[in-house]
Parts: structure tokens; C-alpha cells; sequence
């Protein structure tokens, strides 16, 4: 499904979960290309935007295989198939990747404090507690944003979990539907998929900066 641009779509979602406006929710922004998405979001339901903060985790070999991420706290996010042997321990690696994990986790924490603070606020994923939390995403094709959301909300309590996205595949889709109660999908992707870009005929209005700082004082912008 193609799409005038990254505001549109957050319009469109935020008409779909018109019950959450006003109610002091957060959106869990999966992905910083969907920040955007998720600023327009807020401005509709008068909500907060958290960024999910992670490092991918690939290996040092010229294959570049993703294993996974490191979390805002520094925790390694495993892909599933990595623990398949083990499913009774999902954190558990087999020790080949967990060298790798190691030896990327200096670089990847000082990368993700990087991120952290170009939005000029602290990130404490405890202002989620006690709050409706809203995953939210322009296109997904991947599932370690949500995996690493996953683990993100091990030590949350939030009053509610819903997840929205414009475009997903169905692997992306039946992870995101596992968890969220509620979730919307505006279309399910197949076959050779085009970058995300191409979903949107026209960019972002607003440069990577503009949006941090959109982020940090979204009440401004309230409707």
C-alpha cells in the first residue's frame, strides 16, 4: 500500500485508534525512519513519543549476518533461530555469537547513547508505567524493532498494549499481533519488496533534527 507521505499515514493510524486520544499514551516508535509517522500521531491523540533505542549486532565476517540487537539498557536481543536449540533459554547463545556479542557491546553502547541524546531528554522507559502504550511503525519488513520492543517491555507495566502499522509483512504482522492486545495492520506486503522509501510518494518534511526536537516538545503541538 503506497501513501502520499509519513503524515498522511500517522493521520490515518491515529483515526483508527481514536479511544486512546487524551488518555496520556506513549508511542513506542519502532523505527526512527517512522518518527514522522508517529509525531503526527501524537499531535492527533495528544500522546508522548518514546524512540526505541537498539544497536543490530552482525557478524565481523564479509556474510554481515544479523544475529540480533543490544537494547536501550545494554541487553542482547537474540533472532529466534538463534536459540532454537534452546528454547527453555532464549537469552542463551551459542558461544560463538556470544564473543561477537561481546566484543560489538562497548561500541554499540556508546552508539546508542549518541542516539539517546540527540533528542535532548532522558529516556526512561519507566514513564511508560501505568500508561497506554501504542508500538507504532510506517512499514515493517523486519522483526528485531520488535524484538527488541519485546524485551524493552519485560520491565514495563503499562496499562495497555496496542500496535499500529501502515505496511508489514506477515512474519512482522503475527510477531506484532502477539504483542499488542489490539492491533492494526493497514496492508500485509508480499512478494519482492521495494525499499521503504518507495512506499511514500513524496519525503519528510522535517530534517532528522527537527523531528528530535519535535519529539522533545510534542505537547506544543497538540490538537
Amino acid at each position: 500500500m503506497n501513501f502520499t507521505d509519513r503524515t498522511s499515514l500517522g493521520d490515518m493510524l491515529a483515526r483508527r485508534i481514536q479511544q486512546l486520544r487524551g488518555k496520556d499514551a506513549v508511542i513506542l516508535c519502532l523505527r526512527e525512519s517512522s518518527l514522522l509517522t508517529c509525531l503526527t500521531m501524537a499531535s492527533q491523540l495528544r500522546a508522548w513519543v518514546y524512540p526505541l533505542i537498539y544497536a543490530p549486532v552482525y557478524t565481523p565476517d564479509d556474510a554481515h549476518k544479523l544475529l540480533g540487537a543490544f537494547d536501550q539498557d545494554g541487553e542482547f536481543c537474540p533472532l529466534p533461530e538463534l536459540t532454537e536449540d534452546n528454547p527453555l533459554a532464549k537469552s542463551e547463545v551459542p558461544s560463538e555469537v556470544a564473543k561477537i556479542v561481546n566484543k560489538q557491546r562497548p561500541a554499540a553502547l556508546k552508539s546508542m547513547r549518541t542516539q539517546a541524546a540527540a533528542y535532548g531528554v532522558l529516556l526512561d522507559k519507566h514513564r511508560l508505567d501505568g500508561r497506554q502504550v501504542i508500538l507504532a511503525a510506517d512499514v515493517l519488513t523486519d522483526p528485531l524493532p520488535i524484538l527488541v520492543a519485546q524485551k524493552f517491555l519485560e520491565d514495563v507495566r503499562p496499562k495497555g498494549l496496542t500496535a499500529v502499522a501502515g505496511n508489514a509483512t506477515t512474519e512482522t504482522a503475527n510477531l506484532l499481533r502477539l504483542s499488542a492486545a489490539q492491533t492494526d495492520i493497514l496492508d500485509i506486503l508480499s512478494g519482492v519488496l521495494p525499499n521503504d522509501s518507495s512506499y511514500f510518494e513524496q519525503a519528510d518534511t522535517y530534517t532528522t533534527k527537527q523531528k528530535h526536537t519535535l519529539t522533545r516538545h510534542i505537547a506544543a503541538y497538540w490538537q
